[in-house]
C-alpha cells in the first residue's frame, strides 16, 4: 500500500510537473499571440495614413511649384505692362515736345513775316510817287506766290495723321521760309525802287497802290487762314494721338483681362479638384478611424481574454501546487489532475 501511493504521488509529481510545463508553455504561446496581433493590426493602421499622407503631400508639392510659377507669371506681365505704359508715355513725351518746338519755330517765322510785311507796307507808303509801269513786276509775283501757298497748304491736308504732325511741321516751316524769302526779295525790291524813283508823282500810282493794297490784304487774308487751318491741323493731330493712346491702352487691358480671367478660371478648377481629392481623403480618413476604433476594441477584446486565461492558468498551478503538497489525497487529487489536463487541452484548442 505504501508502495503504490509513493508510485502514485511519484506519478502525480510528474503529472503536475507536466500540466505546470504546459500551462508555461501556454502563457508564452498566449502571449505571443496577443503581441503578433497587435504588431498586425497597429502596422495595417499605420500603413493606410502613411499612403495617403504621401499622396497628399505629392498633391501639395504639385500645387505649390504650379501656385508659383503662375505667380512668375503674373509679375513678368505686370513688368511688362509697366514697360510699355513708359515706353507710350516716353513716346507720347517726345512728340510733345517735337510739336512744342515746330509750333515756337512757326510762331518765330510768322513773327518775321509780321516783320516784313510790316516793313514792305512802310515801303509802299514811302513809294506812292512811283511811275505806273515801275510796280507791275511784283503784282505779277505775288499772286502766283499766293496760289503757290495755297497748293502747298492743301497738299499738307493730304498726308496721314498717323504720327505725321511733325513731318507736317516741318513742311509748315519749309513753306513759311519759302514765303519770308519771298517778302524779303519783295522788301528788297521795293528798297530799291524807293531808292532810285523821284518823289512828287502822285497822280500815276494810284493804280500800283491799290495793287499794293489789294495784295496786303491778300496776305493777310492768307497768313489769317493758315494759322486758323494750321490750329485745327493741331489739334485734330493731338486728339488722333491720344485716342490712340487710348486704343492701345485699353487693348492691353482686355487682353490682361483674359488671359487673368483664362487664369482665374483654371485656378478655380485646380482648387475644386483639391477640395474633391481632400473630401475623398477625409472620407477615407474617416472610414480608417472606424477600422482603427473596431482594431482598438478587438484589442482590447483579445487583452481581455488573455488576462482572464493568465488568471485561470494562475489558479490551475496554483491547484497544481496544492495537489502536488497534498499527495496522501490521491483519490482525490487523481480526477482533478484529469480535469486539469482537460482543461489545459480545451484552452489549447481554443487558441489554435
Amino acid at each position: 500500500m505504501a508502495s503504490w501511493l509513493g508510485g502514485l504521488g511519484s506519478g502525480l509529481g510528474q503529472s503536475l510537473g507536466q500540466v505546470g510545463g504546459s500551462l508555461a508553455s501556454l502563457t508564452g504561446q498566449i502571449s505571443n499571440f496577443t503581441k503578433d496581433m497587435l504588431m498586425e493590426g497597429t502596422e495595417e493602421v499605420e500603413e493606410l495614413p502613411n499612403t495617403r499622407r504621401k499622396e497628399i503631400e505629392a498633391i501639395h508639392a504639385i500645387l505649390r511649384s504650379e501656385n508659383e510659377r503662375l505667380k512668375k507669371v503674373c509679375t513678368d506681365l505686370e513688368e511688362k505692362h509697366e514697360a510699355s505704359e513708359l515706353q507710350i508715355k516716353q513716346q507720347s513725351t517726345s512728340y510733345r515736345n517735337q510739336l512744342q518746338q515746330k509750333e515756337v519755330e512757326i510762331s518765330h517765322l510768322k513773327a518775321r513775316q509780321i516783320a516784313l510785311q510790316e516793313q514792305l507796307l512802310k515801303l509802299q507808303s514811302a513809294t506812292q510817287s512811283v511811275p505806273s509801269g515801275a510796280g507791275q513786276g511784283p503784282s505779277a509775283t505775288a499772286s502766283p506766290s499766293f496760289a503757290y501757298g495755297a497748293s502747298h497748304h492743301a497738299s499738307a491736308f493730304r498726308d496721314d495723321m498717323d504720327f505725321g504732325d511733325v513731318i507736317w511741321s516741318q513742311q509748315e516751316i519749309n513753306r513759311l521760309s519759302n514765303e519770308v524769302s519771298r517778302l524779303e526779295s519783295e522788301v528788297g525790291h521795293w528798297r530799291h525802287i524807293a531808292q532810285t524813283t523821284a518823289q512828287g508823282a502822285n497822280s500815276s500810282d494810284q493804280s500800283e497802290i491799290c495793287k499794293l493794297q489789294n495784295i496786303i490784304k491778300e496776305l493777310k487774308q492768307n497768313r489769317s487762314q493758315d494759322i486758323d487751318v494750321h490750329q485745327h491741323e493741331m489739334s485734330v493731330l493731338q486728339n488722333a494721338h491720344q485716342q490712340k493712346l487710348q486704343n492701345a491702352h485699353q487693348q492691353v487691358l482686355q487682353t490682361e483681362k483674359v488671359e487673368s480671367t483664362k487664369k482665374m478660371e483654371e485656378l478655380e478648377n485646380r482648387v475644386k479638384d483639391i477640395n474633391t481629392k481632400l473630401s475623398s481623403v477625409e472620407s477615407d480618413r474617416d472610414v480608417l478611424r472606424r477600422e482603427q476604433e473596431l482594431l482598438n476594441v478587438e484589442k482590447r477584446q483579445i487583452i481581455e481574454e488573455c488576462e482572464s486565461l493568465k488568471l485561470e492558468c494562475s489558479k490551475l498551478q496554483s491547484d497544481a501546487v496544492k495537489q502536488s503538497v497534498t499527495v496522501t489525497e490521491g483519490e482525490r487529487i487523481v480526477p482533478q489532475a484529469a480535469s486539469a489536463e482537460e482543461e489545459v487541452f480545451r484552452l489549447q484548442q481554443a487558441l489554435s
